[in-house]
């Protein structure tokens, strides 16, 4: 799976949310199919979104991009630590693919 694809799929059919607490609350309520990390996204974030994962079953893909360029594939002009898919459209982010 191309994450840089999906994520530009993603952008035209699905729907997202940006930032960690949007994102660990998605999860949180199972609302979210995965989330994405960035490479340079705090560690106590990820600590935290990796111990919601274990608890809710949901995927957490580490996708090896910055922040400023996860925000700039989803159409953003700022920088997105995390992203949470919520529906995720034609893409195959969060259906295990």
């Amino acid at each position: 799976m191309d994450v840089k694809t999906e994520l530009t799929v993603l952008r035209r059919t699905g729907k997202f949310v940006l930032g960690f607490r949007q994102s660990y609350l998605s999860m949180l309520r199972r609302e979210s199919k995965a989330v994405l990390i960035a490479k340079d996204c705090p560690e106590k974030f990820r600590a935290e979104l990796m111990a919601a994962s274990k608890m809710t079953g949901i995927q957490v893909i580490e996708t090896g991009m910055s922040s400023m360029e996860l925000g700039r594939l989803l159409g953003k002009p700022f920088h997105a630590s995390t992203v949470a898919v919520i529906d995720p459209g034609s893409s195959s982010l969060g259906r295990g693919g």
